[in-house]
């Protein structure tokens, strides 16, 4: 049970329920659960990145990031709120390294800031020593603790110097200061970093940060900008791992790898051609986009065909999505040693024609259109649907399409809007365990997962949200200056399916569940009086001194008056 108080919470569909009864709901894969193990060699893991964990976005030398600037612009994020503090990992390594070890993980996924190791992003402008001093203390006491660092070279913050100076990933120069960036990270940290990721979510820099500017840094280039992003964040990667390859890789033995998150896309009418072609269209504007570029050397031939179309008939001399040359492909074909796959939820997927006089835009050139089923559940973020089924499709896909690669499952979890404080997070469980036994049964079809990164191992700074919505394991207290974190149901959860290695049998899983949504109780009553805490904290912080400082100035002005009058 919520301990909301009064609250009301109102929960808003991203869904055209009209067509609810249409869809589909007997499909022969959602099955029923499975119980069994996961490999002995399988990885389980949590996950973070840097400008939502760290705060200190001006300390010891870091320089601004685009994050920075957008957050610092008003009505950008909700109510204002920026990561300049947010969970303050930056100062408290030693204590998130003792979470990590509650929950006995086998590896920790994060990134590096890069304007805090390049604070103009230009390495020939120097290096910041202390912010490779930080990267070197945490993955120093990781290793020591036999849990191996995932780690993504960029997570959102590019440095805001590069966007001003040069227009961002709207300009092919990244690509080169990009690359000597990554390599600084492995001459100075490859030694013992194994795992890399050069990009996590390119589609979301894209499209969010050059196309709807809801990220940033916030620009609006409808129908050409994500476009033109996407094409320098795709050569970028191949660059990076072309040098690693070159210049590390024989004296390192890591590997490089990409992130790229992506919902499923289900045909509503499974007899319907057109909504079949819906949904392939769906995957591979999102997944195909960049997995299909990097697999086989160039983009999704239903990206060419349908843009280069519309381009024609809105009079342009060229095609939206820019080319790669011959060259090009041969360079960018291959140069993924894992990927890494991020996946919240799924959509159903039908077909919609958008007129040639329509406003040019990614959205409108995929002809289609998202809807949810009003059944799903949705863990408290209206979002973000549960729909565990879906998973198992999108890694059987990547299996059948991509060659069956190396995966790491880098980013699945559930997030929530709360108005209130709550540590009993049964949507989470059901999630997690819905979701995490759709893997194993794709395990089970051949998929070649290696590890799974739970998302998130605390509340953070969720991006255009701020801090209205939590994704963590971990509960964090933002106004309290300390940052307390406290342990939600979803950690002894899923702490026991990593120390069980899956899911043993139905009584023992009952059992999980049971004792998690137990334990947090106590915990989760004293955190209710949060508002309490918070105002007795302000009033001993802030009112008392202020009450003293002017008791101190009123007695002052009065003896001043009496010694007058005295004389």
């Amino acid at each position: 049970m919520k301990i909301c108080g009064l609250w009301v919470v109102q929960v808003v569909t991203l869904a055209f329920f009209a067509c609810g009864d249409d869809i589909q709901q007997n499909r022969n894969d959602r099955g029923t659960f499975y119980y069994g193990s996961f490999p002995s060699s399988f990885s389980w893991g949590v996950g973070s990145s840097a400008y939502q964990v760290e705060g200190a976005w001006d300390a010891d030398g870091k320089g601004e990031s685009i994050w920075d600037v957008f957050t610092h612009r008003k009505g950008k994020v909700f109510m204002n709120q920026t990561g300049d503090s947010t969970c303050d990992g930056y100062n408290k390594v030693k204590e998130d390294f003792e979470l990590l070890k509650e929950l006995k993980v086998s590896h920790y996924r994060f990134s590096l800031s890069w304007p805090r190791i390049i604070p103009t992003g230009i390495q020939a402008e120097g290096i910041n020593e202390k912010g490779i001093k930080y990267y070197n203390d945490l993955i120093n006491i990781l290793l020591q603790n036999k849990i191996t660092p995932l780690v993504t070279l960029y997570y959102w913050d590019l440095p805001q110097n590069l966007q001003g100076r040069y227009g961002g990933w709207q300009n092919v120069s990244m690509v080169t200061y990009f690359n000597d960036y990554a390599n600084l990270c492995f001459e100075r940290f490859g030694d013992r970093v194994k795992h890399w990721i050069t990009f996590n979510c390119p589609w979301s820099v894209a499209v969010h940060g050059y196309e709807t500017g809801k990220h940033a840094p916030g620009m609006k280039l409808m129908g050409t900008g994500a476009y033109k992003a996407a094409h320098h964040l795709i050569k970028a990667h191949a660059q990076v791992w072309h040098s690693y390859n070159k210049n590390w890789r024989n004296k390192q033995q890591g590997m490089v790898g990409i992130s790229l998150t992506t919902d499923w896309g289900e045909p509503v009418d499974i007899s319907n051609q057109k909504d079949i072609e819906a949904a392939d269209r769906f995957i591979q504007f999102h997944l195909g986009w960049f997995a299909n570029t990097l697999y086989n050397g160039d983009y999704p031939q239903v990206m060419k065909e349908l843009i280069g179309q519309k381009s024609t008939n809105q009079g342009l001399g060229m095609s939206r999505l820019p080319t790669f040359t011959s060259q090009e492909k041969s360079y960018i074909k291959g140069t993924v040693d894992f990927l890494g796959i991020g996946h919240f939820t799924t959509r159903y997927v039908t077909s919609r024609n958008y007129a040639s006089t329509h406003i040019p835009s990614y959205y409108t050139d995929r002809d289609l259109r998202e809807l949810v089923d009003p059944r799903w559940p949705e863990p408290e973020s209206n979002w973000l649907c549960s729909v565990p089924w879906g998973f198992r499709r999108l890694l059987n896909y990547v299996k059948t399409n991509y060659g069956n690669p190396v995966l790491f499952v880098t980013e699945n979890g559930a997030s929530e809007k709360m108005q209130c404080t709550e540590l009993c997070d049964e949507w989470r469980i059901q999630y997690l365990k819905g979701y995490i036994n759709e893997m194993l049964k794709a395990m089970k079809d051949g998929a070649n997962i290696q590890g799974y990164t739970a998302w998130s191992l605390m509340d953070m700074f969720e991006w255009e949200d701020g801090f209205s919505e939590r994704s963590g394991l971990f509960y964090v207290e933002f106004q309290n200056k300390n940052k307390s974190r406290y342990p939600k149901a979803s950690v002894p959860f899923y702490k026991r399916i990593i120390a069980a290695n899956g899911f043993p049998n139905p009584r023992e899983v009952e059992n999980w569940q049971r004792n998690s949504l137990e334990t947090c109780s106590t915990m989760n009553q004293l955190l209710a009086a949060d508002p309490l805490t918070t105002h007795m904290e302000m009033v001993t912080e802030i009112v008392v001194p202020t009450v003293f400082t002017l008791c101190i100035l009123i007695s002052a002005v009065l003896l001043m008056i009496l010694l007058r009058r005295q004389s």
